[in-house]
């Protein structure tokens, strides 16, 4: 001992501090706490997958926008009851995604046990059979698509042998021509659903790649810590200092691994931002037509209803107004306008100046589409033209200046798409567009003003004043309604 001392204990002062330090660490237990009351609404279900999603959704919300001390505390105990039942139920995609949960939690907490642990088991996480789930599900969709367009091909035959046989009657060409209108549907829904599902699968097979990374760190990181545990039971100086020499030579392995993993996830992190953006703005078929072939085919909507606003006076208000001023009162016109279409399915097409387009009719989230109903344009347009009131209210009784607005809306076809290389803008274009803003021309402060073409598709469901036939730039007469109130 005395050897040891005088000879080895000068030149392992620091690596027999560093082991005794480390194995003090590894060896604390780090219990969890024990999760708190959720909503009611959580506290009635039973155990089952769907009460793992609600509870993970809920842990998401509360780390939004970035994880902090605060937040990890309160997401903590829900993340961990939702781990629970996910293993309790064998729920292999609820398990995985509470356990990603809680390694973010427990790194941003710098508990690095629970952060290990956690990170582990994300890694862990068979998920083979989920993927090959999907793929023979694509597999059968292809199948279903290629029927679909069998379906179609034989029966556009059909209805052209129907066509020059001089007997056939009107009805039954009429209902064959309607069964061909019926199997283009399912072709451009099931067409949809393929597209979705094989973007899908193409994101899980990549996070895949990246936990297999992570679980080969994990392994090396489990046995270091195996190791670690055996060397401070046995206390021989002669495997410490074994253990020094291995640690060192692992930790540079490690890092150029971790390292590597830590790459790997920033570019699928981008990636993912920079898609969930171009969704954001675009349809999914053109979002992917643009990361593909670096354009996009513009595409016909039989039946769109296209809305304009205008703000009555906005040059002689803004005059009177700052210029940060004039942008923070239409910003904040225009993000209550985005809340209110997008609580009544319609989509935002651009705003011009003081003027703000949007449509509906265009559905941007395949194969999740919406039906085509002017009746919720109608009913957004009352909607802001009551925030509009409320707001000149209340700048009124400050001695402030605010706008008043009017509103154009026309119903008919329109072609969409998107223009350019750079700084992609998705757009509409046709006659309706154009009629749409001489409706909104022609309107008055306050009121919403249609085409003939919207109100034959409304009549019987609002009240309406008919101004008669208006002298409209470029197009002449045209039948013009008020709609005044929505029939009770």
């Amino acid at each position: 001992m005395a050897w040891f001392g005088k000879t080895l204990y000068p030149h392992m002062r620091f690596p027999l501090l560093l082991i005794i330090m480390l194995s003090a660490l590894f060896s604390i237990a780090l219990y969890p706490d024990p999760t708190t009351d959720f909503e009611s609404t959580v506290k009635s279900m039973t155990d089952s997958k769907e009460k793992v999603d609600l509870l993970n959704n809920e842990v998401d919300k509360i780390l939004k926008p970035a994880p902090n001390i605060e937040n990890c505390k309160k997401a903590k105990p829900i993340a961990l009851e939702a781990a629970k039942i996910a293993e309790n139920l064998g729920y292999k995609i609820g398990m995985a995604r509470s356990y990603e949960q809680l390694t973010i939690i427990y790194k941003t907490l710098d508990y690095q046990i629970q952060y290990l642990k956690y990170r582990s088991k994300a890694a862990l996480v068979d998920r083979g059979a989920e993927m090959q789930k999907q793929k023979e599900q694509i597999e059968k969709q292809k199948k279903d698509l290629e029927k679909v367009k069998q379906d179609a091909l034989r029966i556009k035959k059909e209805i052209e042998v129907l066509e020059k046989d001089n007997t056939t009657s009107k009805e039954v060409l009429a209902l064959k021509q309607n069964e061909l209108a019926q199997k283009e549907d399912s072709l451009e829904e099931t067409s949809g659903q393929l597209m979705y599902m094989t973007a899908e699968a193409e994101r899980l097979e990549n996070q895949n790649k990246l936990l297999e990374q992570e679980k080969k760190i994990n392994e090396l990181e489990l046995y270091r810590q195996k190791l670690h545990k055996y060397i401070s039971i046995a206390g021989v100086a002669l495997l410490l200092f074994l253990a020094i020499i291995f640690f060192r030579m692992y930790k540079t392995k490690l890092r150029s691994t971790k390292e590597l993993a830590e790459k790997n996830l920033i570019i699928i992190s981008e990636k993912r931002r920079s898609d969930e953006l171009l969704l954001n703005i675009l349809p999914l078929e053109t979002a992917n037509e643009l990361k593909t072939h670096g354009k996009a085919i513009a595409r016909d909507y039989e039946m769109v209803t296209v809305l304009f606003t205008d703000f009555k006076d906005f040059t002689k208000i803004s005059e009177n107004l700052t210029p940060i001023e004039l942008v923070e009162e239409v910003d904040m016109c225009f993000c209550a306008f985005d809340n209110i279409i997008e609580k009544h399915g319609i989509e935002k097409i651009k705003t011009i100046g003081d003027a703000y387009l949007c449509a509906h009719g265009i559905a941007h989230d395949i194969p999740f589409g919406f039906e085509h109903n002017p009746a919720n344009v109608i009913d957004a347009a009352f909607e802001i033209i009551e925030f509009m009131k409320d707001m000149y209210d209340k700048r009124k009784s400050e001695g402030k200046p605010f706008f008043s607005i009017r509103i154009g809306i026309h119903s008919g076809p329109i072609v969409a798409g998107v223009v350019g290389r750079k700084k992609f803008a998705y757009d509409i274009w046709g006659d309706t567009v154009n009629t749409a803003a001489r409706m909104e021309q022609n309107s008055e402060p306050g009121k919403i003003n249609i085409s003939s073409s919207t109100y034959n598709m409304v009549m019987t469901k609002y009240n309406f004043t008919h101004r008669g036939k208006i002298d409209a730039k470029n197009k002449g007469q045209i039948d013009m309604y008020f709609v005044d109130s929505k029939k009770s």
